[in-house]
C-alpha cells in the first residue's frame, strides 16, 4: 500500500502500522479489549502492508497479537462469555474435525508431523483457525449498538482503503478492452484478483443493504458514492464470479425489503451487452466460444480439475485426503487447487468436513435473518438482513475458487459473525426487558431466547 498511496510517506506507513499495533495491544490488555479488535478489523484486508511489518520483531505475527490481547483484555476484565450453544458445538466441531483432518493428511502425504507452526500444512490451519476465533471474540467483546456500528464504520474505512489502492494500481492502464495484463489485486496480495472480486461483491451487497435501513441523508449519500466506486473495481476485476455472486445476494436482499430493485436485477441481467462496458463484455463473452463449441481456458481448466477431484472423492469419500494436502500433490499441471472450495473440502475433509460447512453457513444466514425479523432498531435489522445476504453471496463465489480461507477476503464474514451474534445478544435482553415490565408478557421463548 506504500505505492497505493503516493505520498512519498509511504514508506513510514508499515512503521507506524507496527508502532500502533504494539500501543494498541498494550492498551487492550490493560484498559479497553475493543480497541485491539478495531485496529484488527481495520487491516485484516491489506494484506500487502500486514506482509511489510515482517520486518520488525513479530511484525508477521500481528493479527495474532491484536486478537490475542483483546482475548487478554476481556480475561482480565472477567467480561461473561455468552454465545449461542449452536454456534459454539459447531466452532468446537470445525476445531477438532479440521485437526484430526491435519493429521490425517500427514499420513496420506508423509514427511514430518505437524507440530510446528514451521510446518506449511501445520501453519495453514492456524491461519484458517483465526478466523472464528476472531468471531468468537468479537461476539464476546461487542456490548452495545454504538461498538456494533463502529465496526462496520471500520470496514467502510478499510472497502475505501482497498478501492483506493485498486484505483492507483489499475491507473493508465487501457480498460477499454479485456486483458488479463490489467488484471490487479490490490491490498489483497495473494488472494489475487478474483479474491479481491469476492471481497468487494460481499462488502457491495453488505452495504446496498445498509443503504436500506438508514434514515439520515448524508450517511446514505455517502454509502451510495463507496457503492458506485465498489462496482466500478468489481466490473474491472473481470470475475465473473463476483459477478454472480454479487447479483446473488442483491436478488435475495431485494426479494425482503426493496423488490423494486428486482426490476433492475432483471434489466441488467437481459440487457447487459447494451449496458456494461465493452471490456467487460468481452471477459463474459469469451466464457463459451460457440464457433468453437468449446469453453475458454480458464473455465476448461476448472472443469478439469473437477473430474480430476472426483476420482479422489471416490477413493476417500468419507474423510477426505486431508486438511490442505490437494495443493501438494500436483495433481493437473501447476494448479495447487480446485477452483471450487466445496469440491475441495470434499477431497480434503469428504463428506465429514462438507456437512459442517454447509452446517457452519447455514448456522451463519440462520442467525442473520433471525436478527433481521426480531430486531426493532434499523439499524440492527440491515446488519441482520446484510449478513444473511452476505453469506448468500460468500457461498456462491466459493463455487468459483477457495476464498474461504483467506482472511483478506473471508475475514469480514466472521466479524460479521461476531457482531450478528452480539447483536442478537441485545435484541433479545432489550425484549426479555420490555416483557419483565409487562409481567403478563412474558413467554418461555423469550426467557430462553437470552440463554
Amino acid at each position: 500500500m506504500n505505492e497505493a498511496f503516493g505520498t512519498g510517506l509511504g514508506v513510514y506507513i508499515p512503521l507506524f502500522f507496527y508502532v500502533t499495533i504494539i500501543l494498541t495491544s498494550f492498551l487492550a490488555i490493560f484498559w479497553n479489549p475493543r480497541l485491539s479488535l478495531y485496529l484488527l478489523i481495520l487491516i485484516i484486508p491489506l494484506q500487502t502492508t500486514r506482509s511489510k511489518l515482517g520486518v520488525y520483531p513479530f511484525g508477521s505475527e500481528a493479527v495474532d497479537i491484536l486478537w490475542f490481547s483483546a482475548f487478554l483484555g476481556l480475561l482480565l476484565q472477567k467480561e461473561p462469555i455468552v454465545l449461542p450453544w449452536r454456534t459454539k458445538a459447531l466452532l468446537i466441531s470445525l476445531a477438532v474435525v479440521s485437526y484430526f483432518s491435519l493429521w490425517r493428511g500427514w499420513l496420506y502425504l508423509g514427511g514430518d508431523p505437524p507440530i510446528h507452526i514451521s510446518d506449511q500444512r501445520f501453519s495453514d490451519w492456524k491461519n484458517y483457525m483465526v478466523m472464528p476465533i476472531i468471531a468468537f471474540i468479537v461476539a464476546w467483546a461487542m456490548r452495545d449498538k454504538k461498538q456494533l456500528k463502529l465496526v462496520i464504520f471500520l470496514m467502510i474505512l478499510a472497502t475505501c482503503l482497498v478501492n483506493w489502492s485498486f484505483f492507483r494500481s489499475t491507473s493508465g492502464r487501457d480498460l477499454s478492452h479485456f486483458s488479463y495484463d490489467v488484471r490487479d489485486a490490490g491490498v489483497l496480495g495473494y488472494a489475487g484478483v478474483n479474491g479481491f472480486a469476492a471481497f468487494t461483491a460481499q462488502l457491495i451487497v453488505l452495504l446496498s443493504t445498509l443503504f436500506f435501513f438508514i434514515r439520515e441523508k448524508v450517511l446514505r449519500l455517502v454509502l451510495v458514492l463507496i457503492i458506485m466506486v465498489s462496482a466500478y473495481c468489481l466490473l474491472f476485476s473481470f470475475s465473473r464470479g463476483g459477478y454472480l455472486a454479487c447479483l446473488l445476494g442483491i436478488t435475495y436482499m431485494a426479494v425482503f425489503r426493496r423488490r423494486i430493485l428486482l426490476l433492475g436485477v432483471a434489466i441488467l441481467i437481459l440487457g447487459w451487452q447494451a449496458i456494461l462496458p465493452a471490456a467487460v463484455q468481452e471477459r463474459i463473452d469469451m466464457t463459451y466460444d460457440a464457433s468453437d463449441n468449446q469453453l475458454d481456458p480458464s473455465a476448461g481448466d476448472r472443469v478439469v480439475l473437477w473430474q480430476d477431484a472426483a476420482k479422489l472423492i471416490v477413493h476417500n469419500p468419507i474423510g477426505g485426503a486431508g486438511f490442505d494436502t490437494y495443493r501438494f500433490m500436483q495433481r493437473v499441471g501447476p494448479y495447487g487447487d480446485t477452483h471450487n472450495y466445496y469440491v475441495k473440502v470434499l477431497v480434503e475433509m469428504g463428506l465429514i468436513g462438507f456437512c459442517l460447512l454447509l452446517a457452519i453457513l447455514f448456522n451463519m444466514w440462520r442467525l442473520g435473518f433471525q436478527l433481521f425479523r426480531s430486531a426493532d432498531d434499523l439499524f440492527l435489522q440491515g446488519l441482520g438482513l446484510g449478513f444473511a445476504s452476505l453469506v448468500l453471496c460468500a457461498a456462491a463465489v466459493n463455487i468459483f475458487g477457495d476464498r474461504w480461507t483467506y482472511l483478506q477476503v473471508d475475514g469480514y464474514i466472521w466479524v460479521l459473525f461476531g457482531c450478528v451474534i452480539s447483536a442478537k445478544r441485545i435484541t433479545d435482553a432489550e425484549e426479555l426487558e420490555k416483557t419483565c415490565e409487562r409481567p403478563d408478557l412474558i413467554q418461555p421463548r423469550a426467557v430462553l431466547a437470552t440463554l
